[in-house]
């Protein structure tokens, strides 16, 4: 048995990995990572089981699990060396293929449930050697350049001499000096606007399409073949990381496909220093408004790009994560459900190697290669770009939903990209503006949404939606002065709040799909109040979301258990069930504790959605069913 040599509360960063871990627990689409490393020849099991054992020594983030205090609040423990068991498993060389095709086997790693740490292994054996390993892991341990780290350790470790003293750090150690956010006085987050005030809910709207295209989800992998020097002499002249430079064009190409000059990135940044060797806490989700102004000549945009992103990493830095509870209350005022920016993750090193020398010839044209992957079940909405350096090719995979990027555009931007950075490099004083020059006629977005208040709207969705409420008889949706106007007749069975919860109960469902910000009772409806403690309506009244809130106590089993278990979880009161979560003042990391007391209660059917979208607590207990006899826990 392990024993556990030290414990201690999670810090902000953990606590966002922990809820992702949990969460997929519960069947949320949040696939772990892995990679596959192909061994040099004479490794054999025994030695490979050595190695891990001696960098599960070495390194306390690998022996570091989550587990559930008696507050409900999660915690980390770090495990003792001694009696460590690896999470390793062992299989012939000849199941490998298997194992591929279906995409790496993912285990349930980490969260509540498991308090083993978040990482595994699979050693492929053939004749006793190790000629595959497959390591499944979390960003909270590694990113692309803690992965190489660990496999030299690795290497080094099964040969005969093994890797020497390493400086080596655990969050925990850190966790008594961690600044936590800065509050006002009316406890909001001290910091400057957050981006996703300001930034559409998709970068895209979704296409014009007869129906869904199966299967939907694109990963176009692009080889650019002696693209580098061409990049470097670009950071060079301007002095800009490659990351920027690339980040700089893929966020022009979506722009201008979707005519929209700002748009939120989701950029994955590493802590790891060049001299660090450590394996430590290494990576975490940065969001930066990224404003591409065509006013500007090509090289002050991106250095505008670059400066950008150094700022919000400084914010970052001084103040801590973005507040998830403040996140939530800005969503439903919004009436979305959540903000889907562009993923960008770069792996690979920063920076050019060595100057540019003296007289460099013109650099070549770039070889462009593509290999295109469909695949189904992903998350919808989404576009990531995962860019890749090796030698002087660079890699991109464009990993889309095709009802947001179609293929044909994903593969015209392909072919722009190189296009776009030696304008950069050949032209940097011509403005933004000139890049359109590259950019064939059709090249941007066939869409029948708009884009209201930042945030694109399809208005038959919204009134296809409001259309399926119970007691809705008809809707009719429409932009008058920046609002989204819902036109809605009922039949007596129900009011406008009822509708308008309806709506925010199927947010994070439709990708082009907002809460109205008026609703107008349409002659011949039956006059209703809006709900307890609010006036009745005339035909061709209206009503605002804001203009109150009904006070709606438990009436249902369902309702009464969500009640107690918020008792239970944060000594709450009574509680008004028209609103959601986050105004009730549930928390985000206490939603887990909700779940798991109403499992206890043999009830289920709550997922991520009805805790970080804008459900109300109605909603969530209307989710809510009785587990069956003999059915798992």
């Amino acid at each position: 048995m392990s024993l556990v040599v030290r414990s201690g509360p999670l810090t902000e960063q953990q606590e966002r990995w922990w809820l992702r871990l949990y969460w997929r627990e519960k069947g949320d689409i949040d696939n772990a990572w892995s990679k596959r490393w192909d061994l040099p020849a004479g490794v054999s099991v025994a030695a490979a089981t050595a190695a891990l054992t001696a960098l599960v020594e070495r390194h306390e983030v690998l022996r570091t699990g989550f587990g559930l205090g008696p507050d409900h609040l999660p915690y980390q423990l770090v495990f003792a060396a001694e009696g460590f068991r690896l999470p390793l498993t062992v299989a012939g060389l000849d199941t490998l293929a298997e194992y591929t095709d279906e995409g790496g086997i993912h285990p349930l790693v980490g969260g509540s449930m498991y308090t083993r740490p978040p990482w595994s292994v699979r050693l492929f054996v053939e004749d006793d050697e190790v000629r595959v390993l497959s390591l499944v892991f979390e960003h909270i341990l590694l990113d692309g350049s803690g992965v190489r780290n660990l496999r030299e350790q690795f290497l080094a470790l099964c040969g005969e001499e093994p890797g020497g003293a390493l400086r080596i750090t655990h969050p925990l150690d850190r966790a008594a000096g961690e600044r936590r956010t800065p509050r006002t006085p009316e406890g909001r987050p001290a910091r400057s606007r957050d981006p996703r005030e300001l930034a559409p809910r998709l970068l895209v709207p979704a296409t014009v399409k007869e129906e869904t295209p199966e299967p939907r989800f694109l990963m176009s992998a692009v080889r650019y073949e002696g693209f580098l020097p061409l990049l470097d002499r670009v950071c060079r002249t301007h002095r800009v990381s490659r990351a920027m430079v690339l980040m700089h064009a893929v966020g022009w190409l979506i722009s201008r496909y979707s005519g929209i000059p700002r748009i939120m990135v989701v950029n994955a940044i590493g802590l790891r220093l060049p001299s660090d060797d450590s394996v430590d806490l290494v990576a975490k989700a940065m969001e930066v408004m990224v404003d591409l102004d065509e006013d500007r000549t090509l090289a002050e945009s991106l250095t505008a790009v670059a400066a950008g992103f150094l700022r919000a990493y400084t914010e970052e830095l001084r103040l801590g994560l973005r507040d998830q509870d403040a996140r939530l209350r800005l969503e439903k005022e919004r009436g979305i459900g959540s903000v889907r920016g562009l993923y960008f993750n770069y792996q690979g090193p920063s920076e050019p190697d060595t100057p540019e020398p003296a007289g460099s010839p013109s650099v070549p044209e770039t070889g462009v290669s593509r290999t295109d992957e469909w695949r189904s079940g992903e998350e919808p909405w989404s576009y990531a770009t995962w860019i890749y350096v090796d030698g002087t090719t660079v890699s991109v995979d464009f990993d889309v939903d095709a009802v947001m990027l179609p293929a044909g555009v994903v593969h015209r931007m392909a072919e722009l990209l190189p296009a776009f950075v030696r304008l950069v490099a050949e032209r940097p004083d011509a403005p933004l503006s000139a890049a359109r020059t590259l950019l064939p006629p059709d090249f941007a977005r066939d869409t029948e949404a708009r884009l209201v208040r930042g945030t694109w709207v399809h208005l038959d969705t919204v009134a296809g939606v409001i259309a399926g409420c119970p007691g809705v008889l008809a809707a009719e949706a429409a932009e008058e002065d920046g609002d989204i106007v819902a036109r809605v007749s009922l039949d007596g069975s129900s009011c406008l709040f009822d509708v308008h919860e309806y709506v925010l109960s199927r947010l994070h469902l439709e990708g082009d799909l907002i809460a109205p910000h008026r609703y107008r009772l349409a002659g011949g409806s039956a006059s209703r109040a809006t709900g307890p403690g609010l006036p009745d309506l005339a035909a061709g009244a209206e009503w605002r979301p804001g203009d109150g809130t009904p006070v709606l106590g438990p009436a249902t089993e369902p309702e009464r258990e969500l009640v107690a278990a918020l008792q239970e979880t944060h000594g709450f009161g009574a509680v008004n069930l028209a609103l959601t979560y986050a105004e009730a003042g549930g928390r985000a990391i206490l939603a887990p504790a909700v779940v798991e007391t109403l499992r206890r209660r043999g009830l289920e059917g709550l997922r991520l959605p009805h805790f970080a979208t804008a459900h109300t607590l109605r909603a969530v207990a209307g989710a809510l069913v009785r587990r069956t006899p003999g059915h798992a826990p």
